[in-house]
């Protein structure tokens, strides 16, 4: 039985909004559209993706560094590809007090500028590279388009990581690198995700190329919860970010960057929850199990000091546990937890005491098993790892059947005319003609071409009819 107004799969959009709300992720009440307060259940979950993020940066010699808010003007008109790709987006100050200011300030949509024209003071030989920064920092994109908590918001938390080589060859390990980890932290939220080349009229503003990974939702739309960059010499040129190479001759700084936000708890959030609240994967959840006390007049005492016996033990081996006391009914609790997607809810009741065992039960699929104490620690690390692997596999399973492939233009309408168009795979001229007939007529996009892996054709041009060049990813997105 669901405990939200509308079905995930019947009306996604009204079920993701309750959820949301109602498990304490977000609240949408501050009178400032697309400027939310993320509660402490969705910070706590931002907190473990920073923290497995950040042990993955420092593993791969990045230093964490905070750069200014407020950009000036001047710096990102210097690259004005860049700047123009975010002109609709940025909020300017423009006034202190009653005062004009002599030069306005942009509220920062993302970070390059100001932190190239630091780059440029720091760099001046090959050995002052690699220089790979990484800045936890939060983003203001006022744009026009609808808002939504985490999916689309105006300010949002994100990780914006900035590099700086001495050859192209460098900076092409470093984007395999930024790959590597995303992939493998994606991988780990238990993420279904495509990894794919943006064509050329869908890249970064300035770069030479644009690599996302974009994660389908249950509603057939397409969430990009990540982006890397290879932004050769362009910004290094603007920036003049040179440096003297061994040989004593000049060259520019080949640079990258990759980021991705708060949006990747929508994904999770929209990927894994049912109609009984969250399903958090157990490397994320705020607390991986809750102790809860199945009381029974005259033998409170014994079920008690069971349930703090239990709770010691847990914690000892390194688990995130809660035993929950309050004046509330055990159904309550029940209902309370399963909102809020813990993994593990351990029941401890008069019968359990006597016969020296625990009740486990799994969230994601109601499973119930009885686990004599002493077992208690082994049988949570399998049930976590178990859990784990099956919300992996269901993942897989979800990307797997949200493909389509469609060979003409009659079956590349029907499909994206469905309410759940998913992902379409398709032969592609290449000619932005096309991709603008998608996004005008359906509301679609061209989302591009698997990175590393050159797909076979199998026909022509299903928007056109022209001779095709490559196999394309079609979607409708947030």
């Amino acid at each position: 039985m669901s405990v939200f107004s509308k079905n995930k799969e019947e009306n996604f959009m009204a079920w993701y909004l309750d959820i949301v709300r109602r498990a304490q992720i977000v609240d949408t009440r501050t009178e400032v559209k697309g400027a939310n307060v993320l509660m402490a259940n969705g910070y706590e979950i931002w907190d473990r993706m920073k923290n497995v993020l950040d042990g993955k940066f420092k593993k791969t010699g990045h230093k964490n560094m905070y750069f200014p808010l407020l950009i000036p003007e001047k710096f990102l008109t210097l690259e004005s590809t860049h700047f123009e790709g975010f002109v609709p987006e940025v909020g300017w100050v423009t006034k202190v007090g009653e005062r004009d200011l002599e030069e306005i300030y942009a509220l920062r949509p993302t970070s390059e500028t100001i932190m190239y024209h630091m780059y440029a003071q720091w760099i001046r030989a090959y050995t002052d590279m690699p220089l790979k920064v990484n800045q936890w920092c939060n983003i203001i994109r006022i744009d026009t388009k609808d808002t939504k908590p985490l999916l689309r918001d105006r300010e949002f938390q994100w990780t914006e990581a900035h590099t700086c080589h001495s050859s192209a060859e460098e900076a092409e390990e470093q984007v395999k690198q930024s790959m590597w980890i995303y992939g493998s932290f994606f991988d780990e939220c238990c993420l279904p995700y495509i990894i794919v080349k943006r064509p050329k009229h869908d890249t970064f503003p300035g770069a030479l190329y644009s690599v996302a990974y974009d994660c389908p939702l249950p509603d057939g739309k397409s969430l990009q919860i990540g982006t890397t960059h290879n932004l050769d010499q362009g910004f290094s040129k603007v920036f003049e970010i040179r440096f003297q190479k061994a040989d004593g001759s000049h060259d520019y700084a080949y640079q990258t960057c990759y980021g991705l936000s708060t949006r990747v708890i929508a994904a999770v959030i929209g990927v894994h929850g049912d109609s009984r609240g969250l399903i958090i994967p157990p490397f994320l959840a705020p607390m991986q199990a809750v102790i809860v006390p199945i009381l029974f007049k005259g033998k409170e005492e014994k079920v008690v000091n069971e349930c703090k016996e239990v709770l010691e033990t847990v914690k000892k081996a390194g688990y995130r546990v809660l035993y929950d006391d309050k004046d509330k009914t055990s159904g309550w609790k029940f209902n309370e937890y399963e909102l809020l997607g813990v993994p593990l809810r351990i029941e401890i009741g008069p019968k359990d005491v006597e016969k020296e065992s625990v009740v486990v039960v799994r969230r994601d699929t109601k499973e119930k098993i009885s686990v004599k104490k002493d077992n208690i620690n082994r049988t949570i690390n399998e049930l976590l790892e178990k859990i784990t692997d099956e919300l992996k596999t269901r993942a897989k399973n979800f990307l797997e059947n949200s493909i389509t492939d469609v060979l003409t233009y009659e079956e590349l309408e029907a499909q994206l005319t469905l309410e759940k168009a998913g992902y379409i795979r398709t032969n592609w001229c290449t000619d932005v003609s096309c991709s603008d007939h998608i996004k005008e007529k359906f509301k679609a996009n061209i989302l591009g071409t698997k990175y590393g892996e050159e797909e076979k054709m199998f026909g022509n041009c299903s928007i056109c009819g022209n001779e095709a060049k490559e196999v394309a990813y079609i979607s409708k997105t947030y």
